[in-house]
């Protein structure tokens, strides 16, 4: 390219994703530029945003969430900055008015008892968003300030990329699918995020969001059941009982009064399982399941590592931890019903199982959290296959966990004979008759008998699907249509389809078809799509860890001597 021309780089996308990235690069751009290297004048960027709003993405955007929806992750573990884990926090203790501005919840507990610090802080999502929007709008400033030109394509859908000798076109179609345009860029991050089901029936909902529809399509009295038992599910428990209100009793439990004509929800998955409840983290270093361990194993076999040496490793140190072996059993089938282990995990949140009041198997995965990507990464692919198949549930259940506040909430639904949860296992079977159900769930029941059970609404809640080839979206469908992303690993003599966009996880470029296994040209995937290869890939902290790997690889293109 001329090397008069600043280099283009297009976000397609414009949630947390896009966010962290355009936040990452012009933080690396602004010291460089304080250390004498002055590349900014070499960078133009260009952000398409099929929304009206740029920052807050669909899980934090006050139009699609209600006030009581909070993040799962604590906000210590949600900054745009990677290097900067505290910068959300910091953020929301600079700007009172964005929490003042909402309604509270009486159901919240005001403060610790004991006076302890809490064990994270958990605020609504709609405060995320605006943070998020906050630091998108000052990313820019900068950028603009550092001499980059920065164009925002607002309600700006891009439906197609072509790759050109030098450049991709970029193909939009703006709001009420007005009529197209084409641009052209040096470089393309894909910052899609989330896409759900369609669906043409009034009485299936395939996506939680937004909240207001679900209240607004399914009366008070009706049978909901709810496909799912994951963090999505029980947002829209949440959503779906708004209409009552809980109340916090002298002895600190909750309690659900229901409204005149209260929804009744069934939670349907494979396995019957919730989430684990955030608890607090101690200071007990690992003692056989450490980082070192974990990049040792990795050393001495890349690519190679089974998941027998992983959990290995994993039992001693639960064994060191708490005097006594795992049963191992018992995480799968839980005795005594789900009420009864999400009270005792309230309880052990609460309070800890530790001397100090942490939650010891909490303490001891959060310190492994680093590496587990690349420990996932470097499984053979027969061994990531067969974790996905039998362990993938397990693990989310304890490393994407639930706040105590939405347990409780849980747990007065359940004894209130609100909310039940139905384990399908792996042979059932869901149908409906016509269109507009009812929707019917065949499974086994556990005295080996048959079980149906029908619903007039169903929700699905199952959260992100894992291939694209689900996507609907038209870019997914061109992008697969001109071969541009690979969505099946192979390594002799195996081939896992992933369903995921294939990358390269040092750098996240699309892995393409063609001499050196990278595309020519800058080609970058983060998110969702990219599930299947990089296990955190739906987690802020590693959309946020992603995100800085782009930049860094962004910034080495513009550090090149023909740029």
């Amino acid at each position: 390219m001329d090397p008069l021309t600043p280099f283009m780089f297009a976000i397609v996308g414009g949630g947390l994703t896009a966010t962290s990235a355009l936040c990452q690069v012009v933080d690396r751009l602004t010291r460089l530029d304080k250390a004498g290297r002055r590349l900014s004048r070499k960078l133009s960027i260009v952000v398409f945003e099929k929304k009206g709003e740029f920052g807050p993405g669909l899980p934090h955007n006050g139009q699609v969430v209600l006030p009581f929806h909070i993040t799962n992750m604590c906000a210590e573990d949600m900054s745009v900055l990677a290097d900067q884990p505290g910068d959300f926090q910091a953020w929301v203790q600079q700007h009172p008015e964005v929490l003042q501005a909402l309604p509270s919840d009486p159901s919240a507990p005001a403060a610790e008892a004991d006076g302890r610090k809490a064990a994270c802080h958990h605020y609504p999502r709609a405060v995320m968003g605006d943070y998020l929007k906050s630091r998108f709008e000052e990313a820019v400033e900068t950028a603009r300030s550092l001499g980059i030109s920065v164009d925002l394509c607002a309600d700006s859908e891009v439906i197609d990329l072509y790759p050109e000798e030098q450049q991709y076109g970029i193909v939009t179609r703006g709001a009420n699918s007005t009529s197209a345009g084409v641009h052209k860029a040096d470089g393309i991050l894909l910052a899609t995020g989330h896409w759900f089901e369609t669906s043409d029936s009034s009485r299936y909902l395939p996506s939680p969001w937004p909240a207001a529809r679900l209240l607004n399509t399914i009366p008070g009295g009706q049978k909901v059941g709810v496909i799912g038992s994951s963090l999505s599910a029980v947002e829209v428990v949440l959503t779906l009982t708004s209409d009552g209100r809980f109340t916090r009793e002298a002895s600190g439990g909750l309690t659900y009064v229901p409204p005149a004509s209260p929804r009744k929800l069934t939670l349907l998955s494979r396995n019957g399982l919730l989430p684990r409840v955030r608890g607090r983290i101690g200071r007990r270093p690992n003692l056989y399941l450490t980082c070192a361990d974990i990049r040792r194993l990795i050393q001495e076999r890349p690519g190679a590592v089974t998941l027998s040496s992983v959990f290995d490793l994993l039992d001693r140190e639960l064994t060191a931890a708490y005097g006594s072996p795992t049963h191992w059993a018992a995480l799968i089938n839980p005795c005594g019903g789900a009420a009864q282990t999400l009270r005792q995990d309230i309880h052990n949140a609460r309070n800890g199982d530790g001397p100090d009041g942490e939650l010891v198997w909490q303490t001891v995965l959060v310190e492994i959290f680093p590496v587990v990507r690349e420990l996932y990464l470097n499984l053979t692919l027969a061994e990531r296959e067969r974790f996905d198949r039998n362990f993938n549930t397990l693990f989310f259940m304890h490393a994407a966990t639930q706040p105590v506040l939405n347990a409780e909430k849980l747990l007065a639904l359940m004894e209130a004979g609100i909310v039940s949860i139905v384990r399908l296992g792996e042979t059932y079977q869901f149908k409906s008759s016509v269109k507009d159900g009812p929707f019917e769930f065949t499974y086994p029941d556990p005295q080996g008998g048959v079980h149906r059970e029908s619903f007039p609404y169903v929700v699905n809640a199952c959260g992100q699907p894992r291939s694209v080839e689900s996507d609907t979206a038209e870019l997914t469908r061109n992008l697969l249509q001109r071969g541009l992303i690979q969505i099946g690993e192979s390594r002799d003599p195996k081939t896992y389809k992933t369903g995921s966009i294939v990358i390269n996880p040092r750098n996240h470029r699309v892995m393409q078809e063609n001499a050196d296994g990278l595309p020519r040209i800058p080609f970058y995937a983060v998110g969702a799509m990219t599930r299947g290869q990089m296990i955190d890939a739906s987690m802020a902290y590693g959309l946020i860890r992603s995100t800085a790997a782009v930049a860094d690889d962004l910034i080495s293109q513009l550090h090149s001597p023909r740029l």
